[in-house]
């Protein structure tokens, strides 16, 4: 089985936004809230996002596309709010 066209495309919004699922679990289950991220941070879940949009429209995947459109979606939501409100 030969992997797929852009599979480092892949894997780069696999690890980021793998890393930011484990941080939300860990801090849930040290029965902390969930801390607001920081810039970097921020910047970082976003360019996964575009990549996971990119590697979606190349590989002709529309239920991927859709999902990392829905990630950004929630993304530029919650930034939105964020800025009205503080």
């Amino acid at each position: 089985m030969t992997p797929p066209a852009y599979w480092w495309l892949l894997a780069l919004v696999v690890v980021i936004q793998g890393l930011f699922f484990v941080r939300i679990i860990v801090l849930r289950m040290r029965g902390k809230g969930v801390q607001p991220l920081a810039r970097p941070a921020r910047a970082a879940l976003a360019a996964s996002g575009l990549a996971g949009l990119a590697y979606g429209f190349v590989q002709r995947d529309p239920l991927f596309f859709l999902g990392q459109a829905c990630l950004l979606i929630l993304y530029y939501r919650m930034q939105r709010e964020r800025n009205d409100l503080g």
